[in-house]
């Protein structure tokens, strides 16, 4: 797999004002309560519901941190992500973190045990707000990605009631998108404008688009309360290393590299099944490790059984 670096513009990115005003705040809380009543259609006050923080450290990507992710009343876990590119690997990736949660849950022996265990309901949310174009709202399942079984397969397809599946829900929060739960969410709207601002900033040349948008947000009466209260470390943790551009650099960086290892990979194959060379040779043609040729020389022969 392609080796750039990674780590850094992604922590900047998860350090981001979302994740401070939604998971790390002091109001945040109140502020994710919002945002549950906003896609639930509800009217639940702080004291009405338990609201418990969820912290999936260690889980995909570089040791980071999933977004925002609370428990409801011990029964739901709701996992928000921000998205300032298009991922149609969120289904996946929310379904990684929630494995994780479960495991912190119970025991090797709880899962032998004949007892039935009792998970927490799961949600799944991305709220999108990049430059590409995006529909409003959209559905993205799991199960759009499972690979299709060949017609000559003596394998038969289940229904889909009894495949796995994770369905996450994407909201575009872009201004231009004018999705209504801007409406009903008060710090949602706030991040929405926070985040036009920015590019405002940025189209006028500002040295710090960010800070720029933060004065912004003050002068407007945007959640002034939460950002005339923000405190240094805060300010520094999301303005200081606020790194936009280069998140979205490294991120068409990455799919590039990952792209010509396809074709590396899709070369190779072609390479292996007309015999044009050993591995070693086809390895070195085409700049792959030798052990990733005799994999995929492997998959070659089990595809050849399975034809």
């Amino acid at each position: 797999m392609a080796q750039t670096e990674k780590t850094n513009p992604r922590r900047d990115y998860k350090s981001s004002l979302f994740v401070n005003m939604f998971g790390r705040n002091v109001n945040a809380k109140e502020h994710f309560l919002s945002l549950y009543n906003a896609i639930h259609d509800t009217d639940f006050k702080i004291g009405e519901v338990e609201i418990k923080p969820v912290t999936l450290e260690n889980v995909v990507y570089n040791d980071i941190e999933n977004d925002v992710s609370m428990e409801i009343n011990g029964s739901i876990v709701v996992l928000a992500e921000h998205q300032s590119t298009i991922n149609n690997n969120m289904p996946f990736r929310c379904l990684e973190y929630l494995v994780a949660h479960y495991n912190r849950f119970f025991t090797e022996n709880d899962k032998y045990n004949t007892k039935e265990i009792k998970l927490p309901r799961p949600e799944c949310y991305v709220f999108y707000n990049g430059d590409d174009a995006f529909p409003q709202e959209k559905i993205m399942k799991l199960s759009d990605a499972f690979m299709e079984i060949k017609k000559s397969s003596p394998l038969k397809v289940l229904p889909d009631s009894l495949s796995l599946d994770m369905t996450v829900k994407v909201y575009n929060i872009n201004k231009n998108a004018d999705h209504p739960i801007l409406k009903k969410c008060e710090p949602l709207l706030a991040y929405s404008d926070f985040t036009e601002y920015a590019r405002e900033g940025k189209r006028n040349g500002e040295k710090n688009p960010p800070k720029y948008a933060l004065a912004r947000c003050k002068n407007g009466n945007v959640l002034s309360e939460y950002f005339n209260n923000l405190s240094k470390e805060e300010q520094s943790m999301i303005f200081g290393e606020w790194d936009q551009e280069k998140f979205i650099q490294v991120q068409k960086q990455i799919a590039a590299e990952d792209a010509a290892e396809a074709t590396k990979n899709a070369t190779a194959k072609n390479l292996l099944k007309m015999n044009l060379g050993s591995p070693e040779q086809i390895a070195t043609a085409v700049s792959l490790p030798l052990e990733q040729i005799l994999e995929l020389k492997e998959e070659l022969s089990c595809e050849e059984v399975n034809a």
